[in-house]
């Protein structure tokens, strides 16, 4: 049986350290087109330069799926090292980057595309699963059907500062953006079966909106938590003192056997801004 080999989208925006930790991981990056120029998510462009192209131009970025030849080029090399291959894909719901990577995989045997129906982080967990699936000796076909299994108990919550970023996107309308700012709203964006919806919205400062999103996102699960590994997400803005007092909040109240901290890329931070915080799990089925 040949060895696994994981491949994933770089919107999953994966925990520091974690290629490192799991090996035989490749993030594809998806594409940030700022005005006229195309640039790769976490290669060519960060996040920090999103929020500046926003600030200077106060135009949004337009983000593109990794193309066919992208996945081939990843894929084919990869097999030709012997590897099998589980490619782990952003949500169908949200861009056709799945479709790309499922189109390619037919040219292969060993290939096999995972839809996660989730986004950033989230799309980390699955990763995770993947690697202790592997290691306990399962081939990557019973690893992505497992996979397809565990997609459905992956938590995809954030909560966002400012409207201003969907607004630009086309997501929200002028008035709501000036209500919610005015008002100190901030939504709490959910997804299910890949599709987002506002979930809750917080009104106040942000720290204690970021919070209240923490202790309510966890209550409402409580028990049926698998408090294996918790993955607190933030786009810039967040500072050092502040991501450590969040984490602690989450230590402190839930017995998760490790706390990840990931940066979301150029893909979420193009549409949610700065600011925005998640904290991604999963629930027992």
């Amino acid at each position: 049986m040949n060895k696994t080999f994981f491949t994933i989208d770089s919107a999953g925006d994966l925990p520091q350290g974690i290629i490192e930790h799991c090996a035989d991981i490749q993030v594809i990056p998806l594409y940030i087109i700022l005005g006229d120029k195309s640039f790769r998510d976490g290669i060519t462009v960060f996040a920090e330069d999103i929020i500046d192209y926003v600030e200077k131009t106060n135009a949004l970025p337009k983000t593109s799926a990794a193309t066919v030849g992208d996945y081939f080029s990843v894929f084919s090399r990869l097999t030709d090292e012997g590897f099998d291959v589980v490619h782990i894909s952003l949500s169908s719901k949200i861009s056709s980057s799945f479709q790309n990577a499922l189109i390619t995989s037919q040219d292969f045997d060993n290939v096999y595309v995972v839809d996660s129906l989730c986004l950033s982080s989230a799309m980390a967990l699955l990763l995770l699963k993947g690697c202790e699936m592997r290691d306990l000796g399962f081939s990557a076909e019973e690893t992505a059907k497992e996979l397809e299994r565990a997609r459905s108990s992956v938590v995809t919550t954030f909560i966002i500062d400012k409207l201003d970023y969907l607004h630009k996107g086309g997501r929200c309308s002028a008035l709501s953006v000036l209500g919610a700012n005015a008002l100190g709203i901030k939504p709490c964006i959910g997804m299910h079966e890949g599709s987002l919806h506002v979930q809750k919205k917080y009104r106040g400062r942000l720290l204690q909106c970021q919070l209240t999103y923490i202790d309510d996102i966890l209550t409402y699960y409580g028990d049926k938590i698998d408090y294996s590994t918790a993955i607190l997400g933030y786009t810039p803005g967040l500072s050092p003192e502040n991501e450590k007092f969040l984490k602690n909040r989450i230590k402190e109240n839930h017995s998760f056997k490790e706390i990840l901290v990931a940066q979301p890329g150029c893909t979420i931070t193009s549409h949610c801004g700065p600011n925005t915080l998640a904290v991604f799990f999963m629930i027992n089925a």
